[in-house]
C-alpha cells in the first residue's frame, strides 16, 4: 500500500530521512529509477535507517510490486514522467508531493524548488482533471503549496 508519494530529483537525501520518514508509518521505500550503478544504490541504502526495507526498481517492475505489495510504502520518484507509467499501468496515486525538481538550462520555476520543463509541466497539467492532490513542500512541517491551483486555472 503506497502511503506517501514524493518526485524528487535527489532521490534520498536529509529532508526525506530526517523530515518526512519520521511522520510517515512505512516499512519500505520503493524508488522508482533506471538501475543504479552498485556505488549509488549502496549509498541509498546506506543513507537510510536499518528498520526500513529499501527496493530500487524500474517502472515497469514497479507496476507490478506497487499492485501487490502489503508493505506500508514511501514512493520515491526522480521524476514526473514515471508517475505517469506509473498510473498508465493502473498504480493508483491519489496525492504526489513534489519536494523538488531542481534548475538547469530551460526549466521555469513554478514555485520553491520546483522548475519544470514545458514538457514536465504538460504532464504536471494532465492531472487537473483527475483526482489527483499535488502539493510543493520540502518537509511536513512547511506550508503546502497546492500545484493544482497554480497550474489549473
Amino acid at each position: 500500500m503506497i502511503v506517501f508519494t514524493r518526485v524528487d530529483d535527489r532521490l534520498i537525501h536529509g529532508q526525506i530521512v530526517q523530515g518526512w520518514l519520521p511522520k510517515l508509518k512505512v516499512e519500505e521505500i520503493v524508488i522508482v529509477s533506471p538501475p543504479l550503478d552498485p556505488l549509488q544504490s549502496t549509498l541509498m541504502r546506506m543513507s537510510l535507517p536499518d528498520e526500513y526495507g529499501l527496493k530500487i526498481i524500474p517502472a515497469e517492475e514497479a507496476v507490478k510490486y506497487l499492485k501487490t505489495s502489503a508493505k506500508k510504502i514511501f514512493l520515491l520518484l526522480e521524476n514526473l514522467e514515471d508517475a505517469v507509467r506509473l498510473m498508465n499501468g493502473g498504480v493508483e496515486l491519489r496525492k504526489i508531493n513534489i519536494g523538488g525538481l531542481h534548475f538547469r538550462e530551460g526549466r521555469e520555476k513554478i514555485a520553491a524548488n520546483v522548475y519544470v520543463t514545458p514538457a514536465e509541466k504538460a504532464l504536471l497539467k494532465t492531472f487537473c482533471g483527475k483526482d489527483i492532490e499535488i502539493d510543493a513542500r520540502g518537509v511536513p512541517n512547511e506550508m503546502t503549496i497546492n500545484m493544482k491551483g497554480i497550474l489549473c486555472r
